[in-house]
């Protein structure tokens, strides 16, 4: 599972500013943060809380979240959740996790990046600021307690260097965890469809909890849609490995495959959602197969994972800001 938060401007008034707002040195609007727990196998999102805008990154994955991991999931990290306490957590809870570090996290971690070794354990005393903080969740520790993680460097293809933290043993080499942090970018993607193809921040109220709902029915319905072109991606993904093994002669025509446009199929599920509560088994499994029809009708092409990601500029209006990520990854 993926962990990562995305954070979302409100319709901007006192009672929805009880749910979070965003502050700097002019104003402050109502804002919230959405940490969300998401299986990147599956394609689903599992967990999801709601934050103020101003809490961190990690203190929301601790506040409720992480201690409904199960035991037998790896959980992946970006830079913002590289702690001490994430350590603490994971070992708590008995759950493993890969995370990405900052190059200048620790003198620990600068040590270890300019040394000749490619990984490394640590066992090193818990830092000042790591076991204050702690208090602040009820555990008293001191800085006599010890914490043990794994460092292992990755070489990108442009000749970077990144650095990953993890309590995963060595039956995972580095280019196991190399490959478990590049696919934590389907949290990334998510992201992307609810803000942009499911208008995330387009609100059917000002209500609190008309904005809370509508930011729940959005994470349902992302789920919904996906369990529901599981059988179109399955011929998508033959269709794909069909054409990949024609010999094709003009360069320009490969491509990477195809998958089902997600955009296009949002209005699909739309049309169909009503249909899908009311009716009876058999015609439910007859609108399944016309849907399934419709996915495989709007394909396109995946793109190459190497071409650099280009920032756009957002648009906005009178109350509403969809905002978009555009973040590197592996």
């Amino acid at each position: 599972m993926a962990c990562d938060s995305t954070c979302q401007l409100l319709p901007d008034n006192e009672e929805t500013r009880k749910i979070g707002i965003h502050k700097n040195q002019y104003k402050e609007v109502a804002s919230v943060k959405i940490s969300v727990y998401y299986d990147i196998s599956s394609k689903l999102i599992t967990l999801a809380a709601l934050y103020d805008k101003r809490t961190s990154d990690l203190v929301c994955c601790l506040g409720n979240q992480l201690s409904k991991i199960p035991k037998n999931v790896i959980s992946v990290y970006d830079r913002a959740y590289g702690s001490q306490i994430l350590v603490f957590f994971h070992e708590l809870y008995q759950s493993k996790f890969v995370v990405r570090l900052k190059l200048d996290f620790s003198n620990t971690v600068k040590k270890f990046v300019q040394s000749a070794d490619n990984e490394v354990y640590i066992t090193e005393q818990m830092t000042e600021r790591a076991y204050k903080r702690l208090e602040t969740f009820g555990i008293r520790k001191s800085k006599q307690d010890m914490v043990s993680y794994r460092l292992v460097k990755v070489m990108l293809a442009t000749g970077e260097m990144e650095i990953l933290m993890t309590n995963l043993d060595k039956t995972f080499t580095v280019s196991d965890l190399a490959e478990l942090y590049r696919q934590r970018w389907g949290i990334e993607t998510c992201f992307f469809c609810l803000k942009s193809f499911q208008m995330l921040g387009c609100f059917s109220g000002y209500s609190a909890l008309s904005v809370k709902q509508d930011i729940y029915i959005n994470l349902i319905f992302y789920n919904l849609q996906t369990i529901l072109q599981i059988e179109a991606d399955k011929q998508v993904k033959e269709l794909s490995k069909k054409r990949q093994n024609q010999s094709c002669k003009n360069k320009k025509s490969q491509n990477e495959g195809y998958k089902v446009n997600r955009n296009v199929g949002i209005n699909t599920v739309r049309m169909y959602m009503k249909d899908l509560f009311l009716l009876g088994e058999s015609e439910f499994i007859n609108i399944l197969d016309k849907m399934t029809e419709l996915f495989l009708q709007s394909l396109e092409i995946v793109k190459e994972k190497s071409k650099e990601r280009v920032g756009k500029m957002l648009r906005q209006n009178e109350r509403h800001h969809t905002e978009k990520n555009y973040k590197r990854g592996f």
